[in-house]
């Protein structure tokens, strides 16, 4: 713990318990993505006839790549949070 670190600040204990409630939010809606994205398959478009759009769909491994990266870095980020969380309770937040 760094020795210029301040008491701690009930606004900025406010604030970091809101942070971390929303990184908890944003996982449970991840965890969420990652259950459809491993029931996805290609089946369901492949009764269709082709069609030219302006548009396309992501492939079922694409939603799982993007759902595995996404969850990666809110790990990386919430890893990050507990490791400030003493400096980021202490100080004021900008906005």
């Amino acid at each position: 713990m760094a020795p210029n670190l301040k008491p701690i600040n009930r606004r900025a204990l406010r604030r970091y318990g809101e942070f971390w409630r929303a990184l908890a939010l944003v996982g449970n809606a991840l965890a969420e993505a990652e259950q459809l994205a491993a029931k996805a398959s290609d089946a369901q478009s492949a009764g269709t006839e082709k069609q030219t759009a302006h548009w396309s769909a992501p492939t079922p491994d694409e939603l799982r790549a993007a759902a595995k990266k996404a969850g990666r870095a809110l790990h990386t980020m919430s890893s990050a949070a507990k490791k400030w969380e003493a400096e980021l309770v202490s100080r004021e937040w900008r906005r």
